[in-house]
């Protein structure tokens, strides 16, 4: 039995050293991923609404960057389901994916943990102030005498679902924890926040993606007939 416990020790030592920590929410993020699923607060399945247009594909580097033909779902989470059907003719004018012109912005979370929230603040650049004002007036909003055509629309505490277990399948979800802040950008570069909606009316839904191997310009691409 003497000789029987240091070989036990070893033993129970080397699988400690075995079992491997989970790895960080941040590093499941990155990569590129496609919208297979969308569903509103009532739990209904709106993919075909929400990818109409263009295939919903979002791309989240290591530096905190994001690319994404994803102006339309976050157009709908923004302004609300009723709005977006107003507006969801116009938005192929506002967005031209085609032309690899994509929807960028950040996003944030703790590094090295993982973690179920992060930030998400996208850069929605309209292509003109015309196409901006038409749709803001297809919901009834009265433009202000000052706007930009970029409009930054932050999300903090997003949930998220990704695991090693499943790491290529991730879900968002804006619920009753998720917090949004509408900014503009005055002639010195500070944030101005923008009431041209009231952002407490943010549309709840959760959003699943599925993994890709092909780059966003090469999913765009083939998307847009390229």
């Amino acid at each position: 039995m003497k000789k029987l416990f240091p070989f036990l020790f070893i033993v129970a030592a080397i699988l400690t050293g075995c079992t491997d920590e989970p790895t960080p929410t941040r590093d499941l993020m990155e990569g590129v991923w496609e919208l297979t699923e969308a569903y509103d607060e009532d739990d209904s399945l709106i993919t075909d609404r929400i990818n109409g247009l263009f295939p919903t594909y979002v791309h989240l580097d290591d530096n905190n960057s994001v690319n994404s033909t994803a102006g339309p779902m976050f157009m709908y989470i923004v302004y609300g389901k009723s709005n977006f059907v107003n507006v969801a003719s116009k938005l192929d004018q506002a967005f031209s994916y085609a032309d690899l012109k994509f929807t960028e912005g950040e996003y944030f979370m703790k590094k090295d943990e993982v973690v179920d929230r992060f930030t998400i603040e996208m850069k929605m650049k309209f292509l003109t102030l015309e196409s901006l004002t038409t749709i803001l007036e297809l919901m009834n909003i009265n433009p202000p005498s000052f706007i930009e055509e970029v409009i930054y629309h932050k999300f903090i505490d997003v949930n998220v679902i990704i695991d090693d277990e499943n790491d290529q399948v991730m879900e968002w979800a804006w619920d009753s924890s998720t917090q949004p802040t509408y900014n503009i950008k005055d002639e010195y570069g500070n944030p101005v926040l923008w009431y041209g909606i009231p952002w407490e009316s943010f549309t709840k839904g959760r959003f699943v993606f599925q993994k890709k191997v092909k780059s966003l310009t090469e999913l765009a691409n083939e998307a847009g007939g390229g």
